[in-house]
């Protein structure tokens, strides 16, 4: 069955030991969720950190889910908890993991403490080009533009596609 919320896309972020993290986070997914797709997983600089910071591994995952956004976003912050993310008020740090709503379906605007679709997909190509993949075809409900030619306006040159995230060791 299609939730109304078809696509939901949540992106998958970590540059502290982020094969482990991921792994788990998409474990933990696929166990309290229905997983229909993920993306490729993407090697990119930590955009934002500290020089030296380690690169960030990025992906999307596509679900299914029957509960409301609250619910979700409550389930990807306790995902996030037992990976051991420290959130640091006003700053953006190094993370374990970093789960964050990227589109629900045709919703727009503030939800709660979050916007969807998600910020972060106009601006950075290592949210937009994972989430291209699973719903490029779909339309962002503001932009009116597809999710596959708003990734194709982002410079991606420093996106490096890796085949599993064994090969994504990040040091």
């Amino acid at each position: 069955m299609t939730t109304p919320l078809e696509p939901l896309v949540v992106g998958v972020g970590s540059n502290l030991d982020p094969a482990r993290h991921v792994a788990a986070a998409l474990d933990t997914l696929h166990q309290r969720a229905l997983v229909v797709d993920t993306s490729a997983v993407y090697r990119s600089p930590a955009i934002g950190l500290p020089p030296g910071a380690p690169d960030f591994l990025n992906l999307a995952v596509r679900l299914q889910w029957e509960g409301t956004l609250f619910e979700l976003k409550a389930l990807l912050e306790e995902i996030e908890a037992e990976q051991g993310r420290r959130r640091e008020p006003g700053a953006w740090a190094s993370r374990t993991l970093d789960l964050d709503i990227l589109t629900a379906g045709h919703l727009h605007g503030r939800v709660g403490a979050f916007t969807v679709p998600h910020p972060d997909i106009e601006r950075f190509a290592h949210a937009a080009v994972p989430l291209a993949e699973l719903a490029g075809e779909h339309i962002h409900p503001r932009l009116e533009v597809s999710y596959a030619d708003l990734a194709g306006r982002l410079d991606a040159s420093h996106l490096e596609r890796i085949d599993s995230l064994a090969d994504g060791t990040v040091t």
